[in-house]
């Protein structure tokens, strides 16, 4: 294929599609479970204060619970999948997250709810790590860290298709309708789990690029430091997610005087710009060396996006508009960034044949973020010394990036 074919192959509209066949498979059965992940998020909260009526205090303290205690399943799980074929693994988790959600829309208790969330959240932990090896059963170097951008396209694209279906119920404010949701989005996990039926059936040893083969068996990512590292490095970097879910609203409404919607609009601006460039910014990612470049990027635009929000306190009209403007977009340049980054280290870091409990061990990193996230948040960025918290923060996210190369030259385990 000459350059000038290349070329016009990227501007078609199917070149933002994984492959046909397998890729493509998955990547439609990952566009029905993010539809559910978007009916959920929007309306679960409402649910269970408004409907099952407990305290929003109960409810923020189970799901902190559940999910700390469901980190533990990761690696666990992950084996599973390197021992049983990730497609078998990943299909059974996503049978009893279709179970525990139906269940959810029976609660009457605090305890229940803590009971069916906990096994939820650990069939997701579980799930995450099954869908990484089979990946890597689709895909191999650049071609498998396309799929993964793709995938991060196409959550975007199913959470906003759910959101946007979720509006209707939220506006009509039924227990029946709220019921109705859940359900429906129990019945997603069905849904996804039929597209992988025509997958091949993948064997629990996966032969990698360089022809090594190994078996899903012992506990090799526990030894692994140089891949504990980079999992922290990436896993301090996912906070990002975090600013632009907890502490920006807080922010807008608290500390500046800019219009309400603003903050839709920065979540718009984030969207956009990850369906429009995830993939291209993640070409090249399956070399180690560029991938370590791109956690560097992602640390300084994150640092940027820290100062500019923290110029927007006490700022209202156009002024706080333009710079939170540009802090959601400096914001989306760093984790486009880690994205493409994570999509490549992720990977090619783990020993083939051990994808499972490798991506398990990975998801780790975002796991503990999202549960140590909101009390850092509150303490840096909303507190009495906001502006030094902003740029402690980004400080935070720029050192990261900064020992990103320096990680990923560690020797292997042996």
């Amino acid at each position: 294929m000459t350059r000038l074919e290349a070329r016009r192959r990227r501007r078609t509209p199917t070149a933002l599609l994984p492959p046909p066949g397998e890729p493509r498979l998955l990547a439609l059965s990952w566009l029905v479970k993010t539809i559910g992940s978007g009916l959920y998020l929007t309306t679960s909260t409402l649910f269970f204060t408004r409907v099952v009526g407990l305290p929003v205090g109960r409810v923020a303290t189970g799901l902190s619970v559940a999910g700390i205690v469901a980190l533990a399943g990761a690696v666990p799980l992950g084996r599973l999948a390197d021992r049983y074929g990730p497609r078998r693994t990943y299909t059974a988790l996503l049978g009893v997250q279709f179970a525990t959600m139906a269940g959810l829309a029976f609660v009457r208790t605090f305890w229940a709810f803590l009971a069916l969330i906990l096994v939820f959240l650990l069939a997701e932990q579980g799930s995450s790590a099954a869908r990484g090896a089979l990946v890597a059963t689709v895909g191999e170097g650049a071609e498998r860290v396309r799929i993964r951008a793709c995938l991060r396209v196409v959550t975007n694209v199913g959470v906003t298709i759910g959101a946007a279906a979720s509006a209707l119920v939220i506006q009509a404010d039924s227990p029946a309708g709220y019921r109705a949701l859940l359900w429906a989005t129990a019945l997603t996990y069905p849904g996804a789990a039929l597209p992988l039926r025509r997958l091949k059936a993948t064997a629990a040893v996966v032969r990698g690029e360089k022809g090594a083969e190994r078996t899903g068996s012992g506990w090799a990512v526990l030894r692994d430091g140089r891949y504990a590292a980079v999992t922290a490095i990436c896993g301090v970097l996912s906070l990002q997610a975090q600013v632009l879910s907890f502490a920006v609203p807080l922010w807008v409404l608290r500390h500046t005087e800019a219009p309400r919607a603003l903050v839709s609009g920065i979540v718009a601006v984030n969207t956009v710009m990850v369906i429009c460039l995830q993939i291209r910014f993640s070409r090249g990612a399956e070399d180690d060396e560029r991938a370590a470049r791109l956690c560097r990027r992602s640390g300084i635009a994150l640092l940027a996006a820290c100062a500019l929000i923290s110029l927007t306190a006490g700022l209202g009209g156009w002024s706080a508009t333009a710079l939170l403007l540009l802090f959601a977009a400096a914001l989306t340049l760093g984790e486009l960034w880690l994205s493409a980054a994570s999509f490549g280290l992720s990977f090619s870091l783990a020993p083939a044949g051990l994808h499972g409990q490798y991506q398990g061990f990975f998801s780790l990193g975002r796991g503990a973020a999202t549960a140590l996230a909101p009390g850092l948040l509150a303490f840096l960025c909303l507190g009495a010394h906001t502006t030094t918290g902003w740029l402690a923060l980004g400080a935070l996210f720029a050192a990261a990036g900064t020992v990103a190369p320096w990680a990923i030259r560690r020797r292997e385990p042996a």
